[in-house]
């Protein structure tokens, strides 16, 4: 009755729950987006106006008699369909699609599979979960550095290796056993956590439910076939482990072939999916690109400072002087 009583609750409180203000926008109902944000600001202790407002949104000059921006083509079919037709976005659902099937059927198949390996199951499940706080404060660090491909391909790759190593070093030695199975079931999480983080960013707002409500339906069949993967033990103790390895590491190319999403403006229309991080290098990393323009910046100042005193009076008399 506990977990149906919660739902209830939650279920009620969709009634104060506001509609998304990107959506909105993206639909054309302008004048009801300014009213949540003006909501926003006055629960917040802000005062905004609409024309400021207004100002940041970058309004249009037609507008209809209720304030309203026209309606773009927003129709369902229409923007479903959207995602095959343009190339560059359907390739970024399927990459996603596939990324997130295999990283839920080897978070499943893994936490079900450690469990036929001769360990106590409840045990290396709760061992795993307490070491899974440290790597989610390890995710919040590193999506801010690093930004979402490295990590994510980082788990992945770490996990599929563990995996590996499990099915080609074929030992009871419990220790061991015990210790590659939380590092991989940790690196399952890092993958699992980031993975559905970087898929709400990459989609437009316009069909982002839409395809992610599709996305979760595709980790929900990779976790049916985790068990499935699971039950090979049937066959060799260590079967699991080889495929579960595989299919990391495939998952780890594909979670890299994703845009990055860092410090990029999130897309609201399909053009703006269409077009999103176009021109981005595959090796792309924004530490990397910080650093250089950080360091770019002070030559341009150094030599601006150089310039100016050069320049400068007092330079000039003394260079008479002498």
């Amino acid at each position: 009755r506990i977990p149906t009583s919660m739902a209830t609750v939650l279920l009620v409180s969709l009634w104060w729950l506001p509609e998304s203000s990107g959506w909105l926008l993206s639909v054309g109902r302008k004048k009801k987006a300014l009213e949540t944000f003006q909501k926003i600001a006055r629960f917040n202790g802000k005062t905004v106006t609409e024309e400021r407002l207004n100002e940041l949104l970058q309004d249009p000059s037609t507008k209809d008699p209720q304030g309203n921006v026209p309606k773009q083509e927003t129709g369902f079919w229409k923007t479903t369909l959207a995602v095959v037709k343009y190339p560059r976005l359907r390739r970024i659902v399927i990459l996603a699609y596939l990324g997130c099937f295999i990283v839920c059927l080897c978070y499943n198949s893994n936490a079900l599979g450690l469990g036929r390996l001769g360990l106590n199951l409840y045990a290396i499940y709760s061992i795993a979960i307490a070491f899974e706080l440290p790597v989610n404060i390890l995710c919040i660090t590193a999506l801010d550095i690093l930004g979402r491909r490295w990590p994510n391909a980082g788990f992945m790759l770490l996990g599929g290796v563990v995996c590996l190593l499990m099915a080609i070093v074929r030992t009871d030695d419990q220790t061991w056993t015990l210790i590659m199975g939380v590092i991989s079931m940790m690196s399952f999480a890092g993958g699992y956590n980031i993975t559905f983080q970087t898929s709400s960013e990459l989609f437009p707002t316009v069909i982002r439910g839409r395809v992610l409500f599709l996305q979760r339906l595709m980790g929900d069949i990779g976790s049916l076939l985790g068990a499935q993967v699971a039950s090979l033990t049937e066959y060799d103790k260590y079967l699991p482990m080889m495929v579960m390895g595989i299919l990391s590491l495939i998952a780890a190319v594909l979670l890299f072939m994703l845009p990055e999403t860092l410090n990029q403006a999130l897309p609201q229309s399909i053009e703006d999916g269409e077009n999103f991080a176009r021109g981005q290098s595959f090796c792309f990393c924004p530490l990397v690109t910080a650093r250089r323009n950080r360091r770019n910046a002070r030559l341009s100042q150094t030599e601006s400072n150089g310039v100016e005193s050069k320049s400068s009076p007092t330079n000039s008399v003394l260079q008479e002087r002498l």
